[in-house]
């Protein structure tokens, strides 16, 4: 079995579009060979730092200030199973490949997507 990790940068209030292009991929991934299951993650951006912000104290804060970003965009994670990674490889290059230029204009920069071995304890 392989893991197969996409984490995207998109740009703040496209998230729903990117979303839904990569929901409307369910029913080919469900017909491709080796194609296992797949889970789409969206951060809640804002959730963690708005946390942190309750917890610390000011002085903690400015301890570890952050800059602030123009844009900071919501991360998209999606997991994949597949059998094996060249028919995942064929899957991106028949189907997914050709429509993925649709949804670039909503990516931020940041991108990265690779095969994963699970290093788990439990």
């Amino acid at each position: 079995m392989q893991t197969y990790i996409v984490s995207i940068i998109v740009k703040t209030g496209h998230e729903d579009d990117v979303v839904r292009f990569y929901q409307d991929l369910e029913p080919q991934l469900r017909e491709a060979p080796g194609f296992h299951g797949r889970q789409i993650f969206q951060a809640r951006t804002g959730t963690m730092a708005a946390a942190v912000k309750k917890l610390y104290t000011a002085e903690e804060l400015a301890k570890h200030a952050e800059p602030e970003h123009e844009d900071p965009g919501v991360q998209i994670i999606m997991i994949e199973q597949w059998d094996n990674v060249e028919e995942r490889m064929l899957f991106s290059k028949n189907v997914a490949g050709g429509r993925q230029r649709e949804i670039i204009p909503y990516l931020l920069p940041n991108h990265s997507h690779e095969f994963y071995t699970d290093c788990s304890v439990i």
